[in-house]
């Protein structure tokens, strides 16, 4: 064992910070004899981790060694073992050494998951590292170790360097100068000189992106199509922002300016009130002199400014307020519908469009934001419920606080997950009782619901006051009543089977009395019924892989889901349509999902983590949740009781059924 980090056990080794911590790691309890005074841990940390020297910061054990600064001093990366493994042996990501045959085997054996991780293939435009790591092809042959065994920096790289700088200009010839050969004009950008040999090699030899993506011009990432010129700078030297004042069907002409503005030269928009008003506000001086003097002789019907260009040269034109266009006989002006042609990008939640300009607004439990477009939750702070091996977890959504709400036996994981806003009850899937259990939160008394089932996702109906599930290897999706005990029978039904190709991830609306569900078999797609199973109908079929984790995000009446086969998130609308996807390199192993206001959240298997991204553009990922174990549920509960107007069919007197009654609305 690593004499600094970890401590030896009858079965293998242990890190440090196990020791003395009230869990019994090793069979034979050694690792619980605390007798002497080395077995001691900081009291300021919990359990399982460790603290950096001097300061009352915790990190995870697993965060030690991992080549990242953790600590402020560094600590947590000193000392580190910088020898290599023995033959036979094979190096994890945080050094530790395995035996080469224990990789793939399903068991995690270097406690940071490193040698089970490389058994998935490398996202498109990456390669393998020998020691499992993925890293950018563009990171190949460019003089410094980015694999952590230097397979990236092989005898060959000055070979490859040479071939490479021996390809030509002439072999791209054909396309616009100012745009990237093999990729769309979106992907314009003025300053890409491809005439130059390293350049070249570097842009398509050393980098292969997906073709929803494009390469930066230092060659070292791919950022998604819809970050190009969208005023943000995704590429780290910028490059997805150059260039964007030119179209690129017309190299050198200006973009087209809104009905209120005036196109200087290169391609920037001048307000035409500042034409021709004596001061020169554009930086080519094109907004004065000319024919300025000429006075306006149209009928427009909002302004008419003079021009530079004015008669003879050309026709004086009219200009309309913000928030108008131009209509074709070039007089009279239109109102621009933001709500209709911004989408989501004009407000949050509700908008309303009005002459010459538009409004939001906010559903009720939803305050609008001084911005006057985003709407946040009013009450107390959301939280986030986590499914984390054998504990639930709830995370402040605005805090960051972490609270342990239940924990099951240490041999058990909580599968999916929801929650009963009513009775304030989690409810889970147990996979090693193959049982649906659940604890009052509240009270703390725990039970089980229904025993001899496999699901991979539960949804609660609060409203109905019954619990769905699906069952992927029968192709069924069932339900029983939240009231029922487990009494040696089963008690419940089959929803739906038949023709369903294995049925995956469930999300329901209880207050229109609809459920929605994945299908991740040979025809993947998104389906669509009512809680009864009747007038079910196909939502989307195409453009899917293997859409694992659904999310409604009911305030923008939109379904999310993540495609664990094609790295992606996309969304649309409850009809179907306005389908969105944006292909993330950070996609790779979704279990669950959920929204709440502008974010998106989803438990990431492989990586162990929980992570969050803007939910309209992708961006702004953040980790929020990194722990020794895998997560899988997820759920945003609302803590209030619902309104006591809220019903439905089932909601009195369980609709006059002896024992379950389902919604059709």
């Amino acid at each position: 064992c690593a004499a600094s980090r970890q401590a030896a056990c009858s079965a293998g080794c242990i890190p440090v910070p196990w020791l003395c911590d009230g869990e019994q790691q090793c069979p034979d309890g050694t690792d619980e004899q605390c007798g002497c005074k080395c077995c001691s841990v900081p009291l300021v940390c919990g359990a399982k981790k460790v603290q950096c020297p001097g300061t009352h910061h915790c990190i995870p054990h697993w965060e030690l060694c991992d080549r990242h600064q953790d600590c402020e001093d560094g600590w947590d990366e000193e000392g580190c073992p910088q020898q290599p493994c023995l033959p036979g042996q094979w190096q994890c990501r945080n050094r530790v050494c395995i035996m080469a045959e224990w990789k793939c085997n399903g068991i995690d054996d270097c406690g940071d998951s490193s040698d089970e991780d490389v058994c998935a293939p490398c996202p498109p435009g990456m390669v393998r590292c020998d020691e499992g790591k993925c890293i950018l092809e563009s990171l190949m042959c460019n003089d410094e170790d980015d694999c952590l065994d230097g397979t990236d920096e092989p005898s060959t790289c000055g070979e490859l360097l040479a071939t490479a700088r021996g390809i030509g200009p002439q072999q791209v010839m054909g396309q616009p100068h100012n745009c990237l050969p093999a990729y769309s004009c979106q992907v314009c950008s003025a300053h890409v000189d491809i005439r130059s040999g390293d350049l070249y090699w570097l842009a398509f030899l050393r980098l292969s992106c997906p073709r929803t993506h494009v390469p930066c011009r230092d060659g070292t990432e791919c950022v998604a199509q819809e970050y190009v010129c969208d005023g943000e700078k995704d590429c780290a030297d910028g490059s997805d922002e150059d260039g964007c004042a030119q179209l690129c069907d017309t190299p050198g002409q200006p973009a087209p300016c809104q009905s209120h503005e005036y196109p200087c030269g290169l391609g920037a928009c001048l307000n035409a009130s500042l034409v021709c008003d004596g001061r020169q506000d554009c930086a080519d001086s094109l907004d004065e002199g000319g024919n300025c003097s000429v006075p306006c002789q149209r009928s427009c019907a909002h302004l008419c400014y003079p021009s530079p260009q004015g008669p003879p040269l050309s026709p004086q034109r009219c200009w309309c307020d913000p928030g108008y266009r131009l209509a074709e006989d070039g007089l009279s002006c239109m109102d621009i519908d933001e709500c209709t042609e911004w989408g989501e990008g004009a407000c949050s939640q509700t908008c309303l469009n009005a002459p010459g300009s538009y409004s939001c607004g906010c559903l009720p439990g939803y305050l609008l934001e001084p911005d006057g477009r985003v709407c946040k939750l009013t009450g107390p702070e959301p939280m986030l419920l986590v499914a984390l091996q054998s504990e639930v977890l709830s995370y402040g959504l605005r805090s960051g606080h972490e609270e342990v709400l239940l924990t099951t036996d240490k041999d058990r994981v909580v599968f999916s997950l929801d929650y009963d806003l009513v009775e304030r009850k989690v409810f889970w899937m147990d996979l090693a009782t193959e049982s649906i259990r659940w604890q009052d939160l509240n009270s703390g008394k725990k039970g089980t619901l229904v025993k001899g089932v496999r699901s991979d996702c539960i949804a609660v109906d609060w409203l109905g006051r019954n619990l769905y599930w699906t069952d992927g290897a029968a192709g069924q999706v069932l339900a029983t009543h939240l009231g029922a005990a487990w009494r040696g029978i089963p008690e419940y039904t089959v929803v739906m089977e038949g023709d369903l190709d294995q049925p995956h991830s469930l999300v329901l609306q209880p207050l229109a009395g609809l459920l929605y569900w994945s299908e991740v078999g040979s025809h993947p797609r998104l389906m669509e019924a009512t809680m009864d199973g009747s007038r079910r109908h196909v939502l989307l079929a195409q453009g899917l892989g293997w859409p694992t984790a659904l999310a409604l995000d009911l305030p923008t009446w939109r379904i999310f889901w993540l495609d664990e086969k094609l790295g992606s998130i996309g969304s649309a609308r409850l009809d179907g349509t306005s389908v969105k996807v944006l292909q993330l390199g950070w996609v790779r192993s979704p279990f669950a999902a959920a929204v709440c206001e502008g974010q998106l959240y989803w438990s990431e298997k492989k990586a162990w983590s929980v992570q969050q991204v803007d939910k309209a553009s992708g961006k702004n990922r953040t980790v929020l949740l990194k722990r020794h174990g895998q997560p899988h549920g997820l759920q945003v509960p609302t803590w209030e009781s619902p309104e006591p107007c809220c019903t439905n069919g089932c909601a009195k007197s369980n609709g006059g059924c002896a024992q379950l009654c389902l919604p059709n609305p």
